[in-house]
């Protein structure tokens, strides 16, 4: 049978739901003959996904599907069947328990698909392996079972998010405590006789390296590893580099995963003698539905059931989620985080109320505010996730979605925050547009990114994709990940000057050699600036010629714990004009209006140190934002992103360059480290930091701040944790007490 007539026949027998069970037996039949050819291997598994999902509860039909299922080796698909209501049972046979043991781990007992355990066999003969594979995969399966077999003391797992960064410790702390010290924090004590796995982000992993320059990895992971391509041109890309580069130059094994990616660097790879697999099979499978409501305007038949598409994208949304027989839940995909908010509020408005979690509301009251429309949306079984939310506040809306009674999230709305990596429980993907962030086309890796979502294995054969504008599913871009030090005919300085002299190129070499002989005529060392990561070196060296030239140099000193308001003004002020980029400033804070009204902000949240709510109905803020909602989301993006992150590595800065030129002058230098940890944490108590970089959010620190006063690390507050957790309960909610359970 040629595979356009085996796709014929897989329609027929999805449009008849398998009711003509002679058909159905002679089409496994013929999946199980197909799967003797390797080209083969892909348009079978989606025939065993789709019949699999028919739940058909012929004696022979299952059988057949059990043997397809075992010639496959994807045996986790017979597991599922089992564990539906079809009784499923067919005979299995001492061949069939050979085989699946010869794929099940003897050390984690786990059972790996024939994919996976290529990928693994691969690794341990190559050590250094990139692979390619789309959502559902199982790569993430992969790194327990190498961990697992291998004598590995230092573990580091990179992750993008702090989502997915929140995922995968409670994965990796369940199954590897007894033997690893299992952490997703920068502030731990590294000792030479203990085991570590270490989960953190690409800025984490810096920090931590910093703060101990001896640190020796045996095995690192990043996924999402498309990220370090220079090409996106983002404000993350070179951290992912940098942090690549320099845990690959150490020698360590490496696993290095992401979905969709056509090819990986070539010059890095052979630099650094890296292999890499590709696969593009898609372990849960999808239909896709195009209801674009230009061309596609009409009926379609979706499950059975005929739908009328009409010129109205959020009328075409009500009729999908409306439709009983169009079941599992839903992530509607939106653009922009304004876009998601209004939707869902809009969402809710005819949906009656229903069984909700009144702690998680609660708590969201109490410390967001009362008119939150999340808190609204909630009531109903519908939630919104967007990247400005607090990491802690992003995880609880995840774990509503992937509850499965009846008092969990049905229908989350968000942007790609959500679409990147993290596991949920969604059948159904919405792509209400299909547009990035900045308004323009989405690409197709993001696309697919987004895709992936749809379906969960083991929990789902089958996901379903919606589209509400026209989309060209054949053009898929070739994803060629490019290492900016080695790929770019051009790299920034600020690369540059991060690696190993002997790893820059030829054709690089006279633009570093040049720059360096430029400072050196201005009297500025190279590790100077070099210190400040990815500080932009243009900015620090007009900061040092201002200092060096202005008469007021001695207005920004102090010798007190923290500077006064105006000596602290002034060197925001100098930071700001020096240092901030172009997109760090955006829209919300450009020009003399804008700096004037960040400046006021960040002293006001410095010195008073105000409640989210308190900060929240602050006068600036009320001018800013008059809407409450729109003023939680800017609430929300002026603590993560300006707050916690751009003003700390800023401040840190300036620290070094006011200390460099004060040297040249004679004077005494600055310590803004209190002013850095008030700003990135909120406190400048050790415990407390601690706690923070652990996800803790302020509110529950305020209230058990005591209990663990004395713990030097991230090891200390977990033994603090155990033996005086009765204590802890008494001090909180339950999802104060979630949250805690999580990240400790």
């Amino acid at each position: 049978m040629s595979i356009e007539n085996f796709e014929m026949e897989l329609d027929k027998i999805k449009n008849s739901k398998g009711k003509k069970i002679n058909l159905v037996e002679d089409f496994l039949i013929d999946i199980y003959r197909r799967l003797d050819h390797t080209e083969n291997y892909n348009s079978c598994i989606k025939a065993i996904c789709h019949i699999a999902n028919l739940q058909l509860e012929d004696a022979m039909v299952q059988q057949l599907l059990h043997d397809c299922i075992i010639k496959s080796r994807i045996f986790l698909y017979d597991d599922m069947l089992g564990n539906s209501d079809i009784g499923y049972n067919p005979n299995i046979s001492p061949q069939d328990i050979f085989l699946k043991s010869f794929y099940t781990s003897s050390v984690s007992e786990t059972t790996l698909t024939k994919p996976q355990k290529e990928i693994f066999n691969e690794f341990q003969k190559s050590r250094r392996l990139i692979v390619s594979a789309p959502t559902s995969f199982g790569k993430t399966r992969i790194i327990r079972e190498i961990i697992s077999h291998n004598e590995y003391k230092m573990v580091v797992i990179i992750m993008p998010t702090v989502s997915l960064l929140s995922e995968a410790y409670n994965d990796f702390k369940h199954e590897f405590s007894d033997r690893y010290i299992v952490s997703k924090s920068s502030k731990i004590k590294i000792e030479e006789k203990k085991e570590y796995i270490l989960i953190l982000t690409p800025e984490r992993m810096s920090v931590l390296m910093q703060d101990n320059i001896n640190l020796r990895v045996d095995f690192f992971v990043m996924d999402e590893i498309y990220k370090a391509d220079y090409k996106l041109n983002d404000d993350r890309y070179k951290v992912f580099a940098d942090i690549l580069y320099r845990l690959t130059k150490s020698g360590a094994d490496l696993y290095l995963i992401g979905p969709y990616i056509s090819a990986f660097s070539e010059k890095f790879r052979s630099k650094f003698n890296i292999k890499m697999l590709r696969y593009d099979i898609e372990i849960v499978q999808k239909d896709y539905y195009e209801l674009d409501v230009v061309s596609r305007r009409g009926s379609h038949l979706i499950e059975g059931v005929d739908i009328r598409v009409v010129g109205d994208k959020y009328k075409n949304l009500k009729k999908i989620t409306g439709n009983d027989k169009i079941d599992g839940k839903y992530l509607i995909y939106r653009y922009q985080k304004q876009y998601v908010e209004s939707l869902a509020e809009k969402f809710i408005k005819d949906l009656d109320d229903k069984e909700y979690n009144r702690s998680l509301v609660d708590y969201l009251e109490n410390n967001i505010s009362k008119s939150w429309s999340l808190v609204q949306c909630l009531k109903k079984g519908v939630a919104f996730h967007h990247g400005a939310m607090p990491r802690h506040i992003q995880d609880l809306l995840i774990d509503e979605f992937n509850k499965n009674n009846e008092e969990g999230v049905k229908y989350l709305f968000c942007t790609t925050s959500l679409t990147e990596g993290v596991n949920s429980t969604a059948k159904n993907v919405v792509l209400y547009d299909l547009k990035i962030g900045d308004g323009n086309q989405i690409k197709s890796l993001d696309r697919r990114n987004i895709e992936g979502r749809a379906g969960r294995f083991m929990q789902h054969f089958l996901g379903r994709v919606f589209y509400f504008d026209h989309v060209d599913r054949d053009i898929n871009e070739d994803t060629n990940v490019e290492i900016e030090f080695v790929d770019s005919s051009n790299p920034d300085i600020e690369t540059l000057v991060q690696l190993s002299e002997s790893d820059i190129s030829e054709d690089s070499r006279n633009k570093y050699k040049s720059f360096v002989e430029y400072l050196s005529g201005l009297n500025i060392p190279l590790n100077l600036l070099k210190d400040n990561k990815f500080v932009d070196i243009s900015g620090q060296i007009t900061l040092i010629e201002h200092l060096r030239n202005d008469a007021n140099f001695a207005n920004y000193h102090y010798s007190t714990q923290y500077p006064v308001i105006e000596k602290l003004e002034s060197i925001l002020s100098i930071i700001y004009d020096c240092l901030f980029t172009k997109s760090n400033r955006g829209r919300n804070f450009d020009g003399d209006i804008g700096k004037k009204i960040l400046l006021d902000l960040t002293k006001y949240y410095i010195y008073k140190q105000p409640s989210f709510p308190v900060l929240l109905n602050s006068g600036t803020l009320k001018y800013l934002r008059e809407k409450e909602n729109a003023r939680i989301r800017l609430t929300f993006d002026l603590i993560t992103k300006y707050f916690e992150f751009i003003w700390p590595r800023y401040i840190k800065a300036f620290e070094n360059l006011f200390n460099f030129v004060a040297g040249e002058k004679g004077t005494k230098n600055i310590s803004l480290d209190y002013i850095v940890s008030l700003l990135e944490y909120g406190t400048n108590n050790n415990h407390e930091i601690i706690l923070r970089d652990a996800g803790i959010p302020r509110e529950i620190i305020i209230k058990i701040s005591t209990i663990f006063f004395n713990c030097e690390s991230y090891q200390d507050v977990q033994s603090i944790y155990k033996k005086r957790r009765n204590e802890i309960i008494n001090k909180l909610s339950n999802i104060e007490l979630r949250i805690l359970d999580k990240y400790i």
